[in-house]
């Protein structure tokens, strides 16, 4: 991502389009709660592992509302709406340690445009900045695009079967390894 001197960063898809990606903050709460009334039912199951169709004051409260260092988000803004969120991308920290949970989720619109590699890519960053060395996902089994995205990222990853559940961890302090032309 290359910044343009303010929080926003402008990064480019892989369609050409443009748009800006920016750490959410507590204002984001109603724009976060009508990002996921765009979500189909399939991507909420594939991010909540069920139904929740709308997001409560507490939970949107919960997501936008971050210490930055234990807990930090990005989002991806829509580029003829800025104040509309098309993607996000979270950590939290386990406790006492140097790993966190991850999470993310674009919307089905934006799918396949490289959104989602793009903010994990940059919460990469802010995580070994915070002192994480290593990253988590909980992924469904059918949840293919996120498996994908995980290996796309060209780091050591182990995956383990917990409950049904692929946890998929990724090695941070690794640097990702392109090819090169």
């Amino acid at each position: 991502m290359s910044g343009d001197g303010s929080d926003h960063a402008k990064v480019t898809l892989f369609d050409g389009t443009t748009v800006a990606v920016r750490p959410i903050c507590p204002a984001d709460l109603e724009a976060l709660k009508r990002f996921h009334l765009r979500l189909s039912q399939q991507s909420i199951y594939l991010r909540f592992f069920g139904i929740v169709p709308e997001l409560s004051h507490d939970r949107a409260h919960y997501f936008t509302h971050l210490d930055g260092v234990d807990r930090f988000a990005l989002v991806a803004l829509d580029p003829a709406r800025p104040d509309e969120i098309i993607g996000v991308a979270r950590f939290d920290r386990e406790p006492g340690t140097a790993e966190g949970e991850y999470a993310c989720v674009v919307e089905d619109r934006w799918q396949g445009r490289g959104i989602g590699l793009t903010l994990t890519r940059g919460l990469i960053e802010a995580a070994r900045v915070r002192g994480y060395r290593c990253m988590f996902a909980l992924v469904l089994p059918e949840n293919v695009r996120m498996v994908n995205l995980l290996k796309d990222l060209g780091m050591p990853e182990r995956v383990r079967w917990v409950a049904g559940v692929q946890r998929i961890e990724v090695d941070i302090s690794a640097r990702e390894k392109r090819a090169v032309d």
